[in-house]
């Protein structure tokens, strides 16, 4: 890494000129996840907060992987804020379909360019130049201000879930995902479904010998297309409907030989009252009832990998209305109210642990997770503009 020059203290925190030069120090370090991890962001955190009232430490969320936690302890029984966002990021991938260095947080036309820039080292800089202001006006803070910087978010680690466990909890919390500074009162959940098809190998040329698992597949995409269409029905107010949709199908060791089973995973995007166990037994269900009488192929469903259940809170929720008012005293207008297409920590904050909690932060979602990822500077000062004034109103004496 880079040696860390802590900035003047003169440097207003809120402004586009020390927003960027945290974000950039951040891209700079990779904490690629599966890779690099974050344990070089997590020291790097703790270096920001060198020097300043912010309490921070490291949690060991995972062995050998760490999540920072940090306070901001107010004088008094008021209140207290979280913000949270996670330090990982999706691997680079490609590097020939780059044209910017994904770790190099070049700046143009108005955009840093680099992997995690948007998803989400940008919420996690906002963080900071909110701890860094507030610093500044102790005497009249009377709550305090939580942060999370936490491991493994990508893949539903458990480093949000870590921090809350270790006591790095609130009364009302913001996770500075990109919504472009939208207000994401509700958050879709993601069952990542695996089906296998079992049957069993013999040399093609005798293949009516063997149980051929190819042929299970025709049955079960129509019982899924049926589902797809079952659950475009049911609509939720902010987030229309889930979604079902099948993306990998791997199987087979060569052309000319039947296999002992297909793999095959569907992304279930998940709406408030849908639960992952429950998306389990119901395509279970279905898939047994399609399958024909005299098929011998057996059927396993269960879940693939990282799984999020769906999240959201009352619209007429405190953070919400803070939200609006005090986005309308930065822009002129209330932040719209919306519901978060992705799957993000904020289930760790109002499912186990109780916070109204909403996704609020810098940037485009669909500027994350590919080549050239990016995110529009002037949109860092907004966010840490709004989400200052909201700790302002709920943590300092007026």
């Amino acid at each position: 890494m880079k040696k860390f020059i802590i900035p003047p203290a003169k440097t207003d925190p809120l402004s586009q000129e020390f927003l960027t030069r945290v974000l950039t120090d951040l891209v700079q370090i990779p904490s690629e996840n599966p890779g690099a991890y974050e344990n070089n962001v997590a020291n790097r955190v703790l270096q920001w907060f060198e020097n300043t009232p912010v309490e921070a430490k490291l949690v060991e969320s995972m062995p050998g992987r760490y999540s920072v936690g940090a306070v901001l302890r107010g004088k008094g029984d008021g209140p207290t804020l979280v913000l949270n966002g996670h330090m990982d990021t999706v691997p680079v991938d490609d590097l020939n379909l780059w044209t910017n260095d994904p770790f190099g947080a070049s700046i143009k036309d108005g955009f840093l360019y680099g992997r995690g820039a948007c998803d989400m080292k940008a919420g996690l800089s906002v963080q900071i130049g909110v701890a860094y202001h507030l610093s500044r006006h102790l005497d009249r803070l009377n709550g305090s201000l939580v942060m999370h910087f936490a491991a493994g978010e990508e893949r539903a680690e458990p480093g949000t879930l870590s921090l809350l466990e270790a006591g790095y909890t609130g009364d009302m919390g913001i996770v500075t995902e990109p919504t472009e500074l939208r207000i994401a009162a509700a958050t879709r959940g993601l069952a990542p479904i695996h089906i296998k098809l079992v049957g069993r190998s013999i040399h093609a040329s005798r293949g009516h010998l063997g149980i051929n698992p190819a042929w299970g597949l025709q049955w079960v995409l129509e019982a899924l297309q049926v589902y797809k269409f079952d659950l475009e029905k049911k609509t939720h107010p902010l987030l229309n409907h889930g979604s079902c949709t099948p993306t990998v199908v791997q199987g087979g060791v060569v052309p000319n030989a039947v296999s002992d089973f297909i793999d095959l995973y569907i992304d279930r995007r998940l709406i408030p009252g849908e639960t992952v166990s429950g998306e389990v037994a119901e395509i279970r269900r279905r898939l047994l009832a399609a399958k024909p009488s005299d098929s011998e192929i057996g059927i396993e469903v269960d879940v693939a990998y990282n799984r999020f259940e769906p999240a959201e809170i009352a619209l007429d929720a405190p953070i919400i209305r803070h939200l609006k008012n005090s986005s309308e005293k930065i822009f002129g207008q209330p932040s719209e109210v919306y519901g978060a297409p992705y799957s993000s920590d904020v289930r760790n904050l109002v499912n186990d642990a109780g916070i109204d909690a909403v996704n609020f932060g810098p940037g485009n979602v669909s500027e994350c997770h590919c080549s050239d990822e990016r995110v529009e500077i002037k949109q860092l000062e907004g966010c840490a503009r709004v989400i200052t004034d909201v700790a302002e109103e709920l943590l300092l004496e007026q």
